[in-house]
């Protein structure tokens, strides 16, 4: 599946959106006796969960579907049995789309509904995040929509991707653009601080790897006329460009480059894998032969998800997932390593305590390579990421056999790993 880099990413179709809407300690012990009504949230027979989503307003267009999918592992773990002998339930509240929404909607979920701890899905998250910091709230979710994830005093907050640096450090690619056979590539961003302040660690990480960047260009957040980028491609002679927008953007961008008589060149679409593609002919067009960061479901893992998905979200129509169902998915799995780590009778300081001492953790196998929640803040040593290419109408792993692409921090490029 996919790791931090494909996070960081996919970030910039979220973010992005969050700034246009913006207007741009002791391991503890679990208890030995019986189970109990140990905090807020909690009884003896279930734990409740608040998931917080962006339901209506313009970031529903993507993350809508997320709270399906968080239930629906929700509903696979219960018929199992549940966690530590209780069943999860769990209330949704909607961020609206905005920050104070965002702030409303974690107040309802711990204040009103009562939860143990809140799974964000969200753009938005960011607006909630002081609150649930200062009411000692944990939070599990999807680090999409900024980098308090990994900021001091965040310590409340895990991202299922594991820890990283507030910043945006490099990494080399781990061979992925040589194995395409590229030689100059080009980056594309949106016009937005999160797309953006990718541009120089491209250019470090490209420079690592013995490659160069031959251009990198700004556009509108999800621009579609790429008529002048496509000339300025063909004049530079690059070979190869990444797309650091949302998928629509891609999409025109390979339509200009097919227009300029640019069919060779290898294309990567940072937003993933999805099945809008599939919407129309012109669409499937432009997106053949692209490379996509994301979406290989040929591991065990990722199997796994699918077939569960298949059986308790209604809403998945099979194929290849969508960005919100597929983190939905993933961010119920941290919940329930969150709750099983935290014991018989749980409290909100003892998962934030005993997740926080977590290494080793895979995500049910859907990670390339297991990720910590120690050292808060601090990017990993290597980064894994998968890709998936548009062959024949399909999306299928690349390479063949799934394998990720794994690379090394680049010295001095964020917080140093810790040793």
């Amino acid at each position: 599946m996919r790791r931090e880099s494909v996070i960081r990413r996919v970030r910039i179709a979220a973010s992005s959106l969050g700034a246009l809407l913006l207007g741009f300690g002791l391991l503890s012990i679990p208890s030995a006796g019986a189970a109990s009504a140990s905090a807020p949230g909690v009884t003896a027979t279930t734990v409740k969960v608040g998931i917080l989503g962006d339901l209506t307003g313009p970031a529903a267009s993507t993350f809508q579907d997320a709270p399906q999918a968080i239930e629906a592992r929700f509903k696979q773990i219960n018929a199992a049995g549940g966690v530590n002998g209780r069943k999860i339930t769990w209330t949704v509240a909607d961020t609206t789309s905005s920050p104070s929404g965002a702030e409303t909607a974690a107040k309802d979920l711990v204040q009103t509904q009562g939860a143990f701890l809140v799974a964000p899905d969200s753009a938005l998250l960011f607006g909630g995040a002081p609150y649930l910091n200062q009411a000692g709230v944990p939070v599990l979710g999807y680090p999409v929509d900024g980098p308090e994830w990994y900021e001091q005093p965040n310590t409340n907050m895990f991202a299922f991707s594991g820890n990283d640096s507030p910043s945006i450090p490099g990494y080399t690619d781990g061979g992925f653009w040589k194995s395409l056979g590229a030689k100059k590539v080009s980056f594309v961003a949106s016009n937005t601080p999160s797309s953006t302040s990718g541009i120089n660690p491209f250019k470090d990480d490209m420079a690592k790897d013995g490659l160069s960047v031959c251009d990198d260009y700004v556009v509108p957040l999800g621009a579609v006329s790429f008529t002048t980028y496509a000339l300025g491609f063909k004049t530079a002679g690059c070979d190869a460009a990444e797309c650091s927008c949302v998928l629509s953007s891609s999409l025109a961008m390979s339509t200009a480059l097919r227009q300029q008589g640019l069919t060779d060149v290898k294309l990567v679409y940072a937003a993933g894998p999805d099945n809008q593609i599939y919407a129309s002919s012109a669409d499937e067009a432009a997106a053949k032969g692209a490379y996509f960061v994301g979406g290989n479901y040929s591991t065990p893992g990722g199997k796994a998800m699918l077939a569960g998905l298949k059986k308790y979200d209604p809403s998945y129509a099979g194929g290849v997932p969508d960005l919100a169902t597929s983190s939905g998915w993933e961010v119920a799995n941290l919940v329930i390593e969150g709750l099983q780590v935290a014991g018989k009778n749980p409290t909100r300081q003892s998962l934030i305590t005993n997740l926080r001492q977590v290494t080793g953790w895979t995500d049910d196998g859907l990670l390339p390579a297991a990720v910590s929640f120690v050292h808060f803040g601090v990017a990993p040593a290597t980064e894994c990421s998968t890709y998936t290419q548009f062959v024949n109408n399909k999306f299928v792993p690349y390479p063949k056999s799934g394998k990720p692409f794994c690379g090394k921090l680049i010295p001095g490029s964020g917080t140093p790993p810790a040793t």
